[in-house]
């Protein structure tokens, strides 16, 4: 062991006197020229051991040498805690690895607090404790000794050796110890390493050891990164036991945790039915109800109770008319059960850029609850976010659409998706444009904006959540036409059952949108480019029409009446024609892609329409009238 520590300090005494000083060094250990900068080196050990009762204990070793000041946020030290896990010891020690000297010692009383969940209207448990290194001189070593107890196996934490960019792993260890009547079940993902199992006592040791691992940068991609997946089989959490062999078998055991928590007052019941006598279709009931839930109810983040698993009953959200997304989505399925109505439960990995969950490897891998509503006749569920005040019933919106979810019911409960709005109504962009141009070259503009399904969430969202001078801020910088200074906007959100809609209407002004010579007049490209957040549903249906009237009738020297670009679900034609003064430009887009295409592929498609529109026009003056005047 004194071996390799002493062979640790050399190897980043060598690479500090490479990075900063400049010195020659020869060593198999040290960086190539080419290779990544290294800000701090990692060596370290970890064990997971499960008890019998389910409880779970972590230690972790962890020494860094930090090799620069980009490297203290790497030794950054952060210990979550809660009802469900506490800290039982940490010990941090900062040494100056060339003197041995101790600059610093800190224990888990010496360490900042802080509420994980900090900011809005929140009520929650989950805290960390976290210590941050500090110093001016490096090299500096940095000791890390952690222990901590969850009293559930439910979630086990994902193991990956590489911590940060930019850093030197020389050495990572993993070691589960488990009863081996409560399983464990794992995925490996890019290890490089080698793993071992053995049976110590009572308990099934599986270890993985990782060495000399690729320093990683920021242009790594998530599905290149070394990790490794961890569940149980059996777990519990408070006087809740499940099986996780399968997703049906957590389905059960969440449906089971929220069960009984349905229920309603009876005035409360009595009211519901009111308000949907007058309908004998569910989708309008579920409609009706849904509306209510939006308007009368405030979404707060909660995560209390048992690991933030359990809803708040139906009855505490009606009396305080607030609830997280789980004690809203118990709300709607219990006010539809009142009018004999069933919903499922439903759990999902939400958020914009949320990861695609291993479908493999059933296990806690969900941030969400959202509510489907399955129709009778075959037809396709309604799917609701009952967080959200402003989405049309049956529309999820990016936060939960096209994602593996698990649904909950007293089946048990079955993995499934929730839709993926990639049909060309849910992604429609229609514009009209008016442009003038005035004998300066500047031009007014009017232009009127309807958005269908996907992009109308983009506009809902500015509505409601910009104030006005940010609103137009925010048309001025987006606007296709480069330089448009809006003078006057309207924008209107509605929706056509679950189909959001949105209608822009707008005027400008346009400084210098041509550029005048003695002879010509140059009309530079004005179509907005099509990018890939517009393509990221995989359709495209947009129209965009151009009536622009130039100052005077002049003679089109590069018009190109029709240039069109088809293959298999892709058609994009650009028209233009010139009448006397007036030009008509008309781009038509529509595009229907597979599911398995690559990201290269969508690049080089999206150049190859943004092409289509990128040449200047020229316009021949009327030199005769130049030289009468």
């Amino acid at each position: 062991m004194q071996t390799f520590i002493t062979d640790f300090y050399m190897v980043a005494l060598l690479v500090v006197a490479h990075l900063l000083l400049g010195f020659p060094v020869h060593s198999d250990s040290i960086s190539k020229k080419d290779s990544p900068p290294i800000y701090s080196i990692l060596s370290e050990n970890q064990r997971i051991e499960i008890s019998d009762s389910y409880e779970v204990i972590y230690k972790i070793e962890r020494t860094f040498t930090v090799l620069s000041s980009e490297g203290l946020a790497h030794a950054f030290t952060s210990v979550f805690y809660d009802k469900l896990n506490e800290i039982e010891s940490v010990e941090i020690e900062i040494t100056d690895p060339i003197s041995g000297k101790t600059l610093e010692k800190a224990k888990a009383k010496d360490m900042a607090d802080a509420a994980i969940y900090s900011s809005g209207s929140i009520f929650d448990d989950n805290r960390h404790k976290y210590f941050e290194v500090k110093s001016s001189k490096f090299p500096v070593q940095v000791a890390v000794t952690i222990e901590t107890k969850s009293s559930s196996n439910f979630h086990l934490s994902d193991w990956v050796p590489v911590h940060r960019y930019n850093q030197k792993v020389t050495k990572s260890t993993l070691v589960v110890a488990y009863p081996e009547h409560i399983g464990l079940r794992y995925k490996a993902v890019n290890l490089l390493g080698e793993k071992s199992e053995k049976t110590v006592g009572k308990l099934v040791e599986v270890t993985w050891v990782e060495t000399d691992l690729p320093v990683q940068t920021p242009d790594l991609k998530k599905e290149d990164d070394h990790r490794l997946l961890l569940a149980p089989v059996v777990f519990a959490m408070g006087d809740f036991v499940g099986k996780m062999e399968d997703w049906s078998g957590l389905a059960t055991w969440q449906y089971e945790l929220n069960k009984g928590r349905n229920v309603l007052p009876e005035e409360f019941i009595a009211e519901i039915k009111t308000m949907v006598a007058d309908t004998d279709s569910d989708y309008e009931k579920i409609e009706i109800l849904y509306q209510y839930l939006q308007k009368n109810y405030r979404y707060v983040s909660i995560q209390l109770g048992i690991g933030g698993w359990q809803t708040m009953s139906a009855t505490e959200v009606v009396k305080y008319a607030y609830g997280d997304c789980k004690g809203l989505t118990n709300l709607m399925k219990s006010m539809l059960e009142a009018v004999e109505i069933a919903s499922n439960y439903t759990l999902v990995q939400a958020g914009e850029n949320a990861e695609k969950i291993e479908t493999d490897l059933p296990s806690n891998q969900f941030n969400h609850v959202i509510l489907q509503v399955p129709l009778e006749d075959g037809k396709s569920p309604v799917w609701l976010e009952c967080t959200s005040n402003s989405l049309p019933t049956g529309f999820l919106g990016d936060f939960t659409k096209n994602r593996y979810v698990l649904v909950t019911n007293e089946r048990g409960g079955y993995l499934t998706k929730t839709p993926a709005y990639n049909s060309s109504e849910w992604n429609t962009v229609l514009s009209k444009n008016v442009v003038k141009i005035d004998p300066q070259g500047n031009a007014t503009i009017a232009t009127k904006i309807n958005v269908q399904g996907n992009f109308a969430e983009d506009l809902q969202n500015v509505k409601q959540y910009l104030d006005t001078r940010q609103q137009r801020d925010f048309f001025n910088s987006n606007s296709p036409v480069a330089g448009l200074i809006i003078n006057q906007y309207e924008l209107h959100v509605d929706h056509k059952d679950s189909l959001l809609l949105a209608d822009l209407s707008y005027e400008g002004f346009i400084q210098k949108f041509v550029q005048n010579t003695a002879k010509r007049m140059i009309l530079k490209p004005f179509l907005g480019k099509i990018t890939d957040e517009m393509l990221v549903n995989n359709s495209l249906n947009q129209i965009d029409e151009y009536l622009i009237e130039l100052p005077e009738v002049m003679e089109a020297e590069n018009l190109s009446e029709n240039l069109v670009l088809e293959e298999e679900g892709i058609k994009v034609t650009l028209r233009t024609s010139l009448e006397g003064k007036n030009l008509s430009v008309n781009r038509e887009i529509n595009l229907s892609l597979s599911e398995d295409i690559s990201e290269e592929a969508k690049t080089e498609l999206i150049k190859r329409i943004n092409a289509l529109g990128s040449s200047n026009f020229y316009f021949i003056k009327n030199t005769a009238a130049l030289r009468h005047d």
